[in-house]
């Protein structure tokens, strides 16, 4: 087959494409450039954790370029600063200036790298049957539906599947992930087998090099950190710095702990309270799309994640109108957060995924608040 390899600069990238290729398939290796400031100078000495995004891509392109060259691959760089502002940085900068917490790696992968970047590629001139990414997940079909599904990745320590729950049906059924049943330490030893010199490259610990708050420039300002009774505790240096469920840098001293309960972007402040504050209990998601399943007409039953690092807990899912559900834990969840995304499990099958607008701590009553809902659709 002719495969298209989405190269990072990375090892789980560059293993991808050394398997494909000693599989006999004809492949191509491609980067998409989003960076569009200065580049790190390759002589400076550069210690900030390896990011997706900042002055540091010149070093995974290059890396990417050095691994196509020793396989013998052919290697294109698509340049998508614009498209990547457009769709992931104003985004992120929107969400976060409104009080809420983005996921701009599950917007990335839907829009730029699963999207525009393959476009781009197809009108290069670029021939390719797949599309194939270092992605610890697995493709299925589901056994009732038998559409193509994501599959939780073998190493569920390394599962990936929540970073591509905005990915489409027929994107699914046209990508490959060759990664989805190793472990992280079976793929360094495929790159060391190779002699790759990215073996031992560590992975991307965040989305943007540095102190992202230097994206807002002059829009951030410190503002107040209020109790629930809206009692000034402290000051905070913007709220694009904190988060929900947040404890720590604080800078509130000792005492009773502390975790943000709230962001009042209105108001600039930072609202804190206790624990049982963010002990979630339901919430309301938009934007929902169903890839493993059909939409629910009637409340179901599934195992719905929060972020990446949540383990997706049992729920049920009213269905409402206008592609928006509201969710019920069987059990309170610890700071789930509007902005983030919701993605719903059958076992180990990625089928759905949503955008979190809503959080309440309170037990309501199911039919009230569902009737209340619908009608304000």
């Amino acid at each position: 087959m002719k495969v298209l390899v989405g190269m990072s600069g990375g090892v789980d990238s560059s293993v991808t494409a050394l398997l494909l290729k000693e599989q006999g398939h004809d492949v191509h290796g491609i980067t998409m450039k989003v960076w569009g400031g200065e580049s790190q100078s390759p002589n400076k000495d550069h210690h900030s954790k390896h990011a997706c995004y900042g002055p540091g891509e010149y070093k995974d392109i290059e890396d990417a370029s050095a691994v196509a060259k020793k396989l013998n691959i052919p290697f294109t760089v698509i340049d998508l600063v614009k498209e990547y502002e457009d769709f992931v940085l104003a985004y992120f900068k929107k969400e976060y200036l409104s009080g809420r917490t983005p996921n701009p790696c599950v917007r990335c992968n839907a829009r730029v790298k699963f999207g525009f970047l393959l476009e781009r590629a197809s009108a290069a001139g670029i021939d390719f049957d797949y599309f194939a990414t270092g992605h610890y997940v697995r493709k299925a079909t589901h056994p009732e539906t038998g559409i193509p599904v994501l599959r939780k990745g073998k190493d569920f320590s390394k599962d990936q599947s929540y970073f591509l729950s905005f990915l489409t049906r027929n994107v699914i059924e046209k990508t490959i992930f060759p990664l989805g049943e190793l472990t992280k330490e079976e793929v360094r030893f495929h790159a060391r087998r190779f002699g790759l010199a990215v073996s031992e490259k560590e992975e991307s610990q965040d989305f943007i090099e540095g102190d992202y708050g230097s994206l807002f420039g002059l829009e951030v300002k410190p503002g107040p950190i209020v109790n629930e009774n809206g009692k000034v505790l402290g000051e905070h240096r913007g709220i694009v710095h904190y988060t929900l469920g947040q404890r720590k840098g604080l800078g509130l001293g000792g005492g009773e702990p502390l975790f943000v309960i709230g962001i009042d972007a209105t108001k600039n402040s930072v609202i804190v309270g206790s624990r049982e504050s963010i002990m979630i209990k339901n919430m309301t998601t938009s934007d929902m799309h169903w890839t493993g399943v059909n939409p629910p007409t009637q409340p179901k039953k599934f195992h719905v994640k929060v972020r990446l690092a949540h383990k997706e807990a049992p729920a049920i899912i009213h269905p409402l109108q206008n592609g928006c559900v509201y969710i019920q834990f069987e059990t309170p969840q610890l700071a789930v957060t509007p902005g983030q995304i919701a993605a719903c499990y059958e076992e180990d099958l990625l089928v759905g995924a949503g955008t979190i607008q809503s959080v309440s701590t309170e037990a309501v009553s199911t039919e009230n608040l569902l009737t209340s809902l619908n009608t304000s659709k």
